[in-house]
């Protein structure tokens, strides 16, 4: 394999696992369901949120944290259009799963580019661009 496509693997991993999880977030946050449960003073659906989130913004900025405010806001924005759309497809729209779905981007993406970071400098990942 090429040494520029050795560079390019990681991204294009990160990306495309971006991609599938938002695919999957956006069908469920669509599906005419509803959560239902408890969770201490939340919902067990806000946990749900987060860790959605979490998940969907964490391989880019594992793979190039350069990318991590980027990625960031384009999920939160991403985020507000579900919210804002649901409405469409008999669900309600709320600003407490909005400010869930932040709280996980956040969260993930400072976990993944510290781990990014830390993988770049320790050679594990080949990432000139950090």
């Amino acid at each position: 394999m090429a040494k520029g496509q050795q560079k390019l693997r990681p991204i294009v991993i990160g990306s495309t696992v971006t991609i599938v999880f938002l695919a999957i977030i956006t069908l469920l946050s669509l599906a005419p369901i509803q959560l239902s449960g408890s969770f201490g003073p939340f919902g067990v659906d806000k946990v749900y949120h987060v860790v959605a989130y979490f998940c969907l913004v964490f391989p880019l900025p594992l793979t190039r944290p350069r990318l991590t405010t980027w990625v960031v806001l384009g999920v939160i924005a991403c985020g507000g259009s579900i919210e804002l759309i649901q409405y469409l497809f008999g669900r309600e729209a709320s600003l407490g799963d909005f400010v869930a779905n932040g709280i996980g981007a956040i969260v993930g993406a400072v976990i993944a580019r510290q781990l990014g970071l830390w993988l770049c400098r320790s050679g594990e990942i080949n990432n000139v661009n950090n």
